[in-house]
C-alpha cells in the first residue's frame, strides 16, 4: 500500500509512524519541546525583566529651568522663552525648525537671572537675540534645578543669537 504525502509534516507523520506507536512518539515529541520551551520562556521574562529598569521612573526630571546671562550689552537683548514649542524635522533639507506656539519675549541687559517653572511640561526653549549694530559680549547658561546644562559664550552682532532647547522624556 501506498500514501502519498504532498501535505507536508502531519500526512508524512500519518504515513511513517504505525498507529500504536504514535501516542508514545507524540508524548515524546511534546516533552522535547518543553525544555527548549522553558529556555526561551526563562531568557524572555529575564529580557523583560531587566528592560522594565529603563522604563521605571527613576530618572527625576526637573521642575525649574534657570536663565542666567553675563556679560556686557550696550543695549537691551531681546529674550525668548517657551515651554510649549515643537522641533519638526526637515528631511528633505536635513535641517531642524523649533516652532513656537506659546512664547515669553522681553527685554533684558546683562546680569540678568531668571527661574521659569517647567514642571507642568518637562521642556525648555530659550533664544537671546541682539537686535542692536553694536556687538554684545555675553554668556548664556541655562540650569535645571540648579545642575547647569548649557553655557555658551559668544560676541553677538546684529541679528545674531543664542538658541537652546531640551526636551525631557519620562514616565
Amino acid at each position: 500500500m501506498t500514501t502519498r504525502t504532498c501535505a507536508g509534516g502531519a500526512a508524512a507523520f500519518d504515513a511513517a509512524v504505525p498507529p500504536h506507536a504514535r501516542v508514545a512518539f507524540a508524548a515524546r515529541r511534546r516533552t522535547s519541546r518543553h525544555p527548549r520551551l522553558g529556555i526561551v520562556a526563562a531568557l524572555a521574562l529575564m529580557a523583560a525583566s531587566s528592560a522594565c529598569g529603563l522604563l521605571d521612573d527613576d530618572q527625576k526630571l526637573p521642575d525649574v529651568a534657570r536663565v542666567d546671562i553675563e556679560g556686557s550689552a550696550p543695549v537691551d537683548l531681546e529674550l525668548i522663552v517657551s515651554d510649549s514649542f515643537e522641533r519638526v524635522n526637515d528631511v528633505g533639507q536635513g535641517t531642524r525648525y523649533t516652532v513656537l506656539i506659546h512664547a515669553d519675549t522681553s527685554l533684558v541687559r546683562p546680569e540678568f537671572s531668571q527661574e521659569y517653572d517647567i514642571q507642568a511640561t518637562r521642556r525648555f526653549f530659550v533664544r537671546l537675540t541682539n537686535h542692536s549694530s553694536e556687538v554684545a559680549r555675553i554668556t548664556l547658561s541655562v540650569a535645571f534645578d540648579g545642575e547647569v546644562s548649557y553655557s555658551q559664550g559668544a560676541n553677538i552682532s546684529q541679528g545674531g543669537a543664542l538658541e537652546f532647547s531640551e526636551v525631557f522624556f519620562g514616565t
